[in-house]
């Protein structure tokens, strides 16, 4: 099993234009048959979205990627999840897309840079 649990507000990126908006794509990059991922959000009032999908090896089409766009960030602070029920090492490629209330790119984080922000 892999899990990622990122707390996510409107100021992680240390820019002077808040994040608003989050995308994540998550693609599967192990072999085998594939694995279950869980993307979702708790914070102080309960959950705030969940999203529960299944990527494969394979061709795009195939369905080895998937973006869940337009996740909402307020000032208030939330856990970020992302779990995955595979045993396999660096079975996942994962990337957070922040946008700002007018849609454009702020920044995105990968891994690396989700594992640097949490140290």
């Amino acid at each position: 099993m892999a899990a990622y649990i990122m707390q996510m507000h409107e100021n992680i990126l240390q820019t002077h234009i808040p994040i608003r908006y989050i995308d994540v794509e998550i693609a599967y990059v192990g072999e085998g048959e594939g694995t279950d991922v869980y993307v979702g959000a708790a914070g102080n009032h309960g959950e705030v979205y969940r999203y529960l999908f299944y990527v494969s090896a394979g061709s795009k089409a195939a369905g080895n990627h998937q973006v869940v766009h337009h996740l909402d960030v307020s000032s208030q602070v939330y856990d970020l999840k992302i779990v995955s029920n595979s045993s396999v090492p660096n079975h996942l490629v994962i990337r957070i897309y922040c946008r700002s209330g007018a849609g454009e790119l702020i920044g995105v984080l990968s891994e690396h840079q989700m594992l640097k922000l949490a140290n």
